[in-house]
Parts: C-alpha cells; sequence; structure tokens
C-alpha cells in the first residue's frame, strides 16, 4: 500500500469511527423516546451493538497508526455538525433516522469498500452494512405513522429530505475538503475529481428514493 493510500485509509477510517461514535450516542437516546418498554427494549439491544461497532472500528484504526485520536478529530466539527442537526426529538424523528440516514452510511461504506484493504473493508462494512433487522424494525414504525393521513405523511417526507440533504452535504465537503478522501474515491472509478463526486452521490441519493417507496413516502424515479 502507498503512503499516500495508507493515509488516506487512516483519514476515512477516523471519520468513519467518529461519526459510529455519535451514532451509537443517537441510538441510546433514543430510549426515552420509545411508546413502550417493548421498543425501548429493542432500541437498546441496538445501542449495545453501534457501540460495539464503533469498537469494531476503533480497533482497526488502532492497527493502522498509534495515533487515532488525530483522524478522529479531523472531520470531527463536520460529523458534529450533521449529528447535531438531526431531528431525533421524538419516537418518529429517530425511527425515521434509524430507517433512512444510517443506511445511507451502509451504502458508502459498501461504495467505498473495494477502494479499501481487505481488512479496513471488512471492518467498515461490517461495522455500518450490517444493520438489516433493525433498519427493517425501524422502517415498520415510520410506515405505520406514514399511514396514519396526510399530516403525518407530510411530516415524514420532510424528515427524510432533511436527513438526505444534510447528509450528502456534509459527504460533499468531506471528500472536498481533503485529498485523501478524494484519493480514495478516485481508486473506483476512472474519473477524477467532481465526476466521482457526482457519480457516489447519485448512486448513494437513488439507494434513498428506494427507501422513502419503502416506507410509502415516494416512489423511485
Amino acid at each position: 500500500m502507498s503512503d499516500d493510500l495508507a493515509l488516506a485509509t487512516v483519514e476515512l477510517l477516523g471519520a468513519l469511527t467518529y461519526a459510529q461514535l455519535r451514532a451509537f450516542e443517537v441510538a441510546a437516546g433514543a430510549i426515552r423516546h420509545a411508546p413502550d418498554v417493548r421498543a425501548a427494549d429493542r432500541v437498546a439491544a441496538f445501542a449495545v451493538t453501534e457501540h460495539q461497532a464503533y469498537r469494531r472500528l476503533r480497533d482497526r484504526l488502532e492497527q493502522l497508526t498509534d495515533l487515532p485520536e488525530p483522524p478522529m478529530d479531523h472531520q470531527k466539527a463536520r460529523v458534529d455538525a450533521f449529528f447535531d442537526g438531526l431531528p431525533v426529538d421524538d419516537w418518529v424523528s429517530a425511527s425515521t433516522f434509524f430507517a433512512v440516514g444510517l443506511p445511507m452510511a451502509a451504502d458508502f461504506a459498501r461504495a467505498v469498500a473495494p477502494a479499501l484493504d481487505p481488512d479496513t473493508a471488512a471492518a467498515v462494512v461490517e461495522a455500518l452494512a450490517e444493520r438489516h433487522g433493525f433498519e427493517r424494525y425501524a422502517s415498520e414504525q415510520v410506515a405505520m405513522e406514514v399511514a396514519r393521513g396526510s399530516e403525518p405523511h407530510q411530516r415524514v417526507r420532510r424528515l427524510t429530505a432533511e436527513i438526505a440533504g444534510s447528509a450528502l452535504t456534509e459527504f460533499q465537503g468531506a471528500v472536498t475538503s481533503t485529498d485523501a478522501l478524494l484519493l480514495l474515491l478516485e481508486r473506483l472509478e476512472e474519473h477524477v475529481g467532481d465526476e466521482v463526486l457526482r457519480h457516489t452521490a447519485v448512486a448513494l441519493l437513488e439507494q434513498h428514493r428506494r427507501r422513502m417507496a419503502a416506507i410509502g413516502v415516494d416512489s423511485p424515479e
């Protein structure tokens, strides 16, 4: 592995590791919004797996560098801006994030994995792309809310648009703010620069549209 690629891998892994720590925080915080004890227990168990996923990424980061904190700190402000702006102040909004926001991270993990070394790729995909059971549960919760009528339908529609828009904005900002992350994306395509960014963003958006259709909010184009 070239020095540039090694540095880019550490940079990406640091950002994903800190983002996963914040995802764990959201999951733990959602316990208080659960409508009953059964739902609270379900989200509590999910929060435990989210922390385990954080440790999986952190362990891999520590294998790649003796100083794991600086690469986590490098994108901290951008990650914090995304999570601090999330509308997760009740059960519906938290479930919408679990049903829409977390799968977007999984899409990105699967998309970037071929550019990583096998061990890092395995850690990233295992941590971010293996939440299928809870994502389905969250989607069911959101779909039930959407089915209640026009007003809940419009609210969920706004939530999904806000989550997706913020995620794509932060993704673009993270890539364009450092050559390291762009290097990894360039390995995935024959194109360079903005073309790589555009194609990756479009792919993520298409997956998002399919999820919206699954919860009854919109239809894929």
